[in-house]
């Protein structure tokens, strides 16, 4: 016996005819007739002329005094059982690999109309080079409803039912892994997925090695209480896992790799609708002031990073300190109009990529398109504010950069991956309350939501990018916000003054999205947090917002003529 559960059991056996080991796999409950047995076989038989790496090789199906049977290909593997047996527990890495091995294995079995019903530490073989591969699909025999009779799942509704549950046995096989102890106390992933929602299973903090932020929001995802929180197929919980491994992998890039392609095929962001007019005034202009140049640039976030990523790389080092350039007007200075005019042809004009989805419904991809529109002008705010407020002991406009850079990760996601992003959104509402008595579930943070759907880190995203584009240090310092938990310290330094503000100009704008008393009180918040290390007055933060408005969405026009022009040819 090598493992078992409600549904099934494994045996290790020997086939003479081939002078193998092989896996025994066999149903616990006996089929009640010849009818019920011959329909395991005949549904065994299907699932087994699935090919897919995988997926372990049937070698046999048939019965034996009344006993349907399976027998599977060991070649010299292990179940996870036994490789669990007497070695330390696996690191988080090696248990994310494995898990991205079955899904894989489980989404073109979905895909094809089979489930497996009974996934568990018995099902799960760890061949000689550590990939896994999932055995027995089909083989429990298990009801679908209480009451009903054992058998394969039918039709469309029922296949994705029991689809589902095998996702959610992978979350708690994640959970037994890194945990080292079964949720629940039930080593029966059939069984424990049948107590999800009524009881509720989140990760321990004691766990034999530490378990990242964002692969502990994945694997709490996908046992979440809430079945609309849950990874409801396949292939999202693989996808979420492989972004995370990406991530946390050597060879693999880091987490620019899940961009990089994205970044040199369509470009980082498109330009802001609307801002294309005063640029082509400002560019057609024969000498303009420096300063009403980088009024026209702040307006559109993609032609802000565009320039600074233009003249940080190897062509301008010459020209530029030795630290790089971080403020607007040493990059205008250093393009002139011809530079600047190459810069505004290569940022893609308003949607961008997005006017070409195929992935999302009409009205999903009009959603998304919005959804960028809103969060490009509200980059735009933030730099605004941390503009008008920024400290004599910092530039002004590397302190409307470094805002608007700690929005930059959630512009990529939105413009790059919109049908994540829209799950991530999803995600972020609060659950329906399951009863009268109870109050609404909190939705998630955006950090967890993403992490749980991309399995990337934003912060992380973000800095990534911004170091690939060359940008200085000082620039990503900024760009990681102070957490709404941490407390706010006096700044030591210029870099930790530059970060406080565009902490603080976010905070700001992110009070506007909430509603009545909470908008209130979370801006009046936010000045608390920030009144004594930023020196704020009482009412300083809602002033800079309402004239952050005014400059942003009602942009005073460019005007060629006016005096003190700098040329800039």
């Amino acid at each position: 016996m090598l493992g078992r559960s409600s549904a099934s059991s494994t045996w290790l056996g020997w086939d003479p005819r081939i002078q193998q080991e092989v896996l025994l796999c066999v149903p616990r409950a006996q089929p009640s007739s010849q009818a019920e047995r011959e329909e395991w076989i005949q549904d065994v038989l299907s699932a087994a002329r699935l090919k897919h790496p995988r997926l372990a090789e049937v070698l046999e199906v048939g019965s034996h005094d009344g006993w349907p049977f399976l027998t599977a290909a060991r070649q010299g593997g292990q179940t996870l059982a036994e490789r669990l047996q007497g070695n330390p527990p696996p690191t988080p890495l090696e248990v994310a690999h494995w898990a991205c091995e079955l899904l894989e294995g489980l989404a073109y079995a979905h895909e094809a109309g089979v489930a497996h019903q009974d996934i568990g530490l018995h099902t799960i073989v760890i061949d000689k080079a550590g990939h896994a591969c999932v055995a027995g699909l089909g083989v429990g025999l298990v009801a679908l409803q209480p009451g009903q009779p054992h058998r394969a799942p039918r039709g469309r509704q029922e296949i994705r039912d029991t689809a589902e549950r095998d996702v959610l046995m992978v979350g708690l096989l994640l959970h037994r892994l890194l945990a080292n102890h079964p949720a629940l106390d039930d080593a029966d992933l059939h069984s424990a997925a049948g107590r999800v929602g009524p009881e509720i299973v989140r990760l321990p903090w004691t766990t034999p090695h530490p378990v990242p932020e964002t692969l502990r929001a994945i694997v709490n995802r996908a046992t979440d209480r809430q079945q609309r929180q849950r990874y409801l197929n396949a292939r999202t919980l693989l996808s979420a896992l492989q972004g995370w491994v990406k991530t946390n992998s050597l060879d693999a890039g880091g987490p620019l790799a899940l961009l990089l392609d994205r970044l040199n095929s369509v470009g980082s962001l498109p330009g802001r609708p609307h801002t294309e007019r005063g640029l082509i005034a400002a560019l057609s202009a024969e000498s303009l002031r420096v300063d009403d140049f980088v009024d026209v640039v702040v307006r559109n976030p993609a032609l802000v990073w565009e320039l600074l990523r233009t003249v940080n790389t190897a062509t301008f080092t010459s020209h530029s300190a030795d630290d790089g350039v971080t403020t607007l007007s040493r990059a205008i200075l250093l393009l002139g109009q011809q530079g600047m005019r190459q810069v505004q042809a290569s940022v893609r004009s308003w949607p961008g990529a997005l006017s070409a989805l195929s992935s999302l419904s009409p009205e999903g991809a009009q959603a998304a398109v919005h959804a960028l529109e809103d969060e490009l002008r509200r980059t735009c705010l933030v730099g605004a504010i941390a503009r008008l407020m920024a400290p004599f002991s910092i530039h002004d406009e590397e302190a409307s950069v470094a805002a608007m850079s700690q929005r930059l990760s959630w512009l990529l996601v939105l413009y790059h991956f919109p049908e994540e992003a829209g799950q991530i959104q999803r995600l972020q509402q609060p659950a329906p309350a399951s009863s009268p008595d109870e109050a609404p579930s909190p939705g998630m943070s955006l950090e967890a939501a993403a992490g749980a759907v991309l399995g990337i880190n934003l912060d992380d995203l973000g800095a990534a990018v911004m170091r690939h584009w060359g940008l200085h240090d000082r620039l990503v310092h900024a760009a990681r916000p102070l957490g709404l938990q941490r407390t706010v310290h006096n700044p030591v330094s210029a870099e930790d003054t530059l970060r406080a503000v565009a902490s603080m100009a976010n905070e700001v704008v992110n009070a506007t999205l909430k509603e009545g008393p909470k908008g209130a009180a979370a801006m009046h918040q936010t000045h608390v947090r920030y009144a004594r290390a930023l020196a704020l007055g009482p009412k300083d933060c809602q002033q800079a917002l309402e004239r952050a408005i005014r400059l942003v969405d009602n942009p005073r026009p460019v005007d060629a003529t006016v005096s003190g022009m700098m040329s800039l040819n």
